[in-house]
């Protein structure tokens, strides 16, 4: 996939609020265990690469290295430049690796995507739903 269609879905993903921009955000995303997949542009400081690289190997967050660069990652995000991203979603993450064509990141992410679906069935389970979807209907 080139970059004329991973970045306009990386902007969606930002206009989601399910990804967070900057070395900052994302190490407190991932250390927080929000992040699901850690960005990087490939003109990304030493400095940056080894921050993200330290907080993502703490809660094990797949970092991916786009080929692209700071100004056109940012351009794509609506921020002047960006190194790092990392998106929080779940959905959007297994999409991305869908896109990208990464079959160990496809199997990893559909099995979170499993483990929250069913974790969420079993919340509203308590509280007498059995509706996953968030129109909040009892049905």
């Amino acid at each position: 996939m080139d970059n004329s269609e991973l970045l306009p879905y990386l902007g969606l993903m930002r206009k989601a609020g399910s990804l967070v921009c900057g070395a900052e955000d994302v190490s407190a995303a991932c250390l927080g265990g929000k992040g699901r997949v850690a960005l990087l542009a490939r003109d990304a400081s030493n400095h940056t690469v080894r921050w993200i690289g330290e907080s993502c190997e703490h809660k094990q967050v797949p970092i991916l290295t786009l080929d692209c660069d700071k100004n056109d990652l940012g351009g794509a995000l609506g921020i002047g430049e960006c190194a790092a991203a990392a998106v929080c979603d779940t959905g959007f993450a297994l999409s991305l690796a869908k896109k990208l064509a990464l079959p160990e990141l496809i199997a990893q992410l559909e099995q979170r995507a499993a483990r929250e679906k069913k974790r969420k069935a079993k919340k509203l389970a308590g509280k007498g739903k059995t509706d996953t979807s968030k129109r909040g209907k009892n049905v």
